[in-house]
């Protein structure tokens, strides 16, 4: 296990815990891609994304983590909570690949339709 690895995935998401500074974990070239979603590339548009999601994330918790060498995969446990107050609770998974101390891509995986279902209640 990559103690750098594993300190770098741990600060970005205590920081996505805490919504504050989890931006300075980022690479400025990262590529961040999905399920169902074309990849984007560099660090404003993942922050760009990634900010609009955190506004529906009441709580996170990391559920599991498995880091090998620069790469790590993490289970991350979302409770959600929409403009309208209506809520739900989300599983993602997560691929990510640190480089010099930062995330230099990340790859999700969640449920799209529930997901889609949740936003569409507002």
């Amino acid at each position: 296990m990559s103690t750098a690895t594993q300190e770098t995935i741990k600060g970005y998401y205590d920081g996505i815990k805490r919504k504050s500074r989890w931006q300075a974990f980022v690479a400025d070239d990262i590529v961040f891609e999905g399920t169902g979603m074309k990849a984007t590339k560099g660090k404003e548009a993942f922050v760009k994304s990634n900010s609009q999601f955190l506004q529906a994330v009441k709580t996170s918790q990391v559920k599991d983590m498995i880091v090998e060498g620069e790469k790590a995969c993490v289970i991350v446990h979302y409770e959600l909570m929409s403009p309208k107050g209506n809520s739900a609770s989300s599983d993602v998974a997560e691929i990510l690949v640190v480089k010099d101390g930062k995330i230099g891509s990340s790859t999700i995986y969640f449920d799209t339709a529930a997901f889609a279902n949740f936003m569409a209640q507002g």
